[in-house]
């Protein structure tokens, strides 16, 4: 049986002369030497290659042998019946949410592989993991609580090919692939929570709590002097008070991974892909990405990018590098970022019902910042496979280019702030997303007839091909207050919560990751009855008789050529203005109350032997 690691008699002495000659290897040398056993396989193999599945989680154990102080186990399952890893360190043995909170340090959660091809994050924290286990960094073991998900899509990352990023430079012995089985990207779940990878990481992320997320990705694109690139405090849905603690923070540990000898820049996404000229687009994202949703949770995060077109050895050590900076700022000074949070999480809970909430936004191109960009000199040429223009960059000719960046945003879409939803009972699919994501709900004990906000969606227009395995929906969405019964069993979702912005993205029908947008509820778009023509035209000749107003109106369509020839339009027409019309047809199943009701689940009892209602995980 070929062995899970190389020898190591062969392997040692290239991989420590490749660390030594690095500029944090030749400045911090271990206090305490590493065992042979001890070495990671891309140190072991030059950085030629990444460890497996298997291989990673043999070489946590054998860190979890050596220190008291780190703990390895599973938080979810596979699509393909894989389990999670999840590693622990903390000089507390705070392996339990609830140790960590008694423990009061703070606890930080570093994902790596979402993207498997992307593997720099994982090798970069077996890395640190090591020397705390070595006890080399107690500045990071007693400080903070680290939780390190090595692998989160396990089942991507173990489809392994030389083939599988053709973009970037390394690991040449292969690489996982991008999406799951199924094909769903991680990195677009976040708000849909299609996929049992993400569900089973929003109940490790409702149960921890965590105080700051880091997501370790590799670009894609363009070509720059940096190795390390990072976003972070993305607007609109970072909190104030989160974007003000990373611009503390994430700079100052910046300057130390440039200190170590490495560029860094802002991620690298151009306003113009010909023109770098005219600077970088850090602008808003949607909830469906890790990094803009975890702060609607009120956790601060980092995307971290290292640059695909440097070898892999390289990125590696420059993401440990950042890692190893960043964190040790995190745990000496924690209080800075438990205020930035608390304060946060304060004001998502106790908003007042009224209050602008931005569901979407634009990049703010009137508010640029400087930046002297360490990039190389561009042109321009025709690719003969699309005939179109490109960039070609010259790395032989270095340059120092000003930019302006941009990482400012503008609301497009605002929504006032309800106290409360009302979720009509039959929707068991919106129960089961409110439960995903932790959100605290009741249930309705007695039937209601009560005044209600609602959306009522028209136009509607499915996209033209799937995406992430669903057809998304937009419409136009009419608001009105209108008098509902609402049945018992209904869902009652208070926003003096300080999950209210994750609830407002997915109930609201016009946010970007919004269920409705994501088509959960299509089927309140669809006419299920239907009205034959033989008594439709005898009933359309009435109403036009008895109605000049609807006369007038049906006249004026018809000079439209468009809906004179569409012979659904026409029959809608007149079908919708019959008493025979479903009127819940564009009704959505979302009601917005202005005010709370003061005992949602009173008085209905449940029958004996019914279970009881699933609540929201603890947080």
């Amino acid at each position: 049986m070929r062995p899970a690691f190389p020898t190591v008699a062969l392997a040692i002495p290239a991989a420590l002369a490749l660390f030594l000659a690095s500029p944090l290897g030749a400045q911090e040398r271990p206090k305490v030497p590493i065992p042979p056993d001890h070495y990671t396989k891309a140190e072991l193999n030059a950085f030629r290659g990444t460890p497996s599945y298997e291989e990673t989680l043999a070489f946590l154990r054998r860190l979890e042998a050596t220190s008291p102080y780190l703990s390895l186990s599973f938080f979810g399952t596979t699509a393909e019946g894989r389990p999670m890893p999840l590693f622990v360190a903390s000089k507390d043995k705070a392996f339990t949410p609830e140790a960590a909170a008694k423990a009061g340090k703070p606890v930080v959660l570093v994902l790596n592989a979402i993207h498997p091809g992307e593997p720099d994050g994982k090798d970069a924290c077996l890395i640190l993991l090591r020397d705390m286990a070595l006890g080399n960094r107690p500045d990071l073991l007693d400080t903070l609580t680290l939780l390190v998900v090595p692998i989160y899509n396990v089942d991507g990352h173990e489809r392994v090919s030389k083939w599988n990023r053709p973009n970037q430079d390394g690991p040449v012995d292969g690489m996982g692939f991008r999406t799951t089985t199924m094909g769903y990207d991680l990195n677009r779940d976040f708000l849909k929570a299609d996929a049992p990878e993400t569900r089973a990481l929003l109940s490790l992320v409702a149960a921890w709590n965590p105080d700051l997320f880091v997501d370790d990705h590799v670009t894609d694109g363009s070509d720059a002097q940096p190795t390390l690139t990072v976003a972070f405090g993305s607007e609109p849905a970072t909190a104030e008070p989160l974007r003000a603690w990373l611009d503390s923070v994430v700079p100052p540990a910046l300057a130390e991974v440039e200190e170590g000898g490495w560029k860094t820049s802002p991620y690298i996404d151009w306003v113009d892909p010909l023109d770098p000229a005219k600077g970088i687009d850090l602008g808003p994202s949607t909830p469906r990405y890790a990094t803009c949703y975890m702060p609607l949770r009120g956790i601060p995060s980092i995307l971290v990018e290292n640059h695909a077109l440097k070898p892999y050895g390289e990125r590696v050590r420059a993401n440990a590098a950042f890692l190893s900076a960043l964190l040790s700022r995190v745990g000496r000074e924690p209080e800075p970022l438990k205020a930035a949070r608390s304060a946060a999480l304060a004001a998502a809970r106790t908003a007042p019902a009224g209050t602008p909430f931005v569901l979407d936004a634009v990049t703010d191109f009137s508010r640029p910042e400087k930046l002297d960009f360490l990039g190389f000199a561009w042109s321009q040429v025709v690719s003969p496979v699309t005939g179109r223009p490109r960039l070609v960059y010259d790395s032989s000719k270095p340059m120092s280019i000003p930019m302006p960046v941009y990482r400012h945003a503008k609301a497009t879409v605002t929504a006032p702030r309800p106290a409360a939803y009302l979720v009509p009972a039959g929707w068991p699919r919106i129960e089961e997303k409110l439960s995903a994501h932790g959100i605290r709900f009741t249930k309705l004990g007695t039937p209601l007839v009560i005044r209600v906000g609602t959306y009522r969606a028209s136009d509607a227009k499915l996209e033209s091909a799937g995406y992430q395995g669903r057809v998304r929906v937009s419409a136009k969405i009419a608001k009105a207050s209108e008098t509902r019964t609402v049945p018992a069993g209904s869902l009652y979702v208070a926003l003096d919560d300080p999950l209210a912005p994750v609830a407002m993205h997915l109930l609201e029908p016009e946010g970007p990751d919004s269920l409705f947008a994501w088509g959960d509820l299509s089927s309140a778009l669809e006419t299920k009855e239907y009205i034959d023509a033989r008594v439709l035209d005898p009933l359309a000749g009435t109403l036009l008789k008895q109605d000049p107003k609807l006369a007038a109106e049906w006249a004026e369509k018809l000079k439209d050529p468009a809906f004179a020839a569409n012979a659904r339009e026409r029959y809608r027409f007149f079908y919708s203005r019959t008493p025979y019309w479903d009127e819940s047809v564009g009704l959505l199943p979302v009601f917005r109350l202005d005010a709370p009701l003061t005992d949602p689940s009173a008085p209905a009892a449940a029958p004996p032997g019914a279970p009881e209602r699933r609540r929201s995980p603890s947080r």
